[in-house]
């Protein structure tokens, strides 16, 4: 829940709100909106490339509007949710 926390404080200061209310908000998944203009499947294509990180995108009415977020096992670390939220502050200032 601590790195889940985390990751929604960053992605919020990212300007990329969650979909879910925090009430009801699963701490092993996470789906921020996107900002508008963002090419996410590009966005997505360089994380993996650059980072190595990967992220799913949406399903049905909500593909190319949010993400999917997984913070299961070993992505569930502190270092590697802070790894994600520098990746994409510096992919989203390019």
């Amino acid at each position: 829940r601590e790195n889940a926390e985390i990751l929604w404080r960053g992605l919020e200061a990212l300007g990329m709100p969650l979909l879910v209310e925090a009430p009801l908000r699963l701490p092993t998944l996470s789906t921020p909106r996107l900002p508008s203009g963002v090419e996410e499947a590009a966005l997505r294509r360089r994380l993996l490339e650059e980072f190595k990180i990967e992220i799913a995108g949406g399903f049905g009415p909500l593909a190319g509007s949010i993400w999917r977020i997984g913070l299961m096992g070993h992505s569930s670390q502190k270092a590697n949710v802070v790894l994600l939220l520098a990746a994409l502050k510096e992919l989203l200032a390019s």
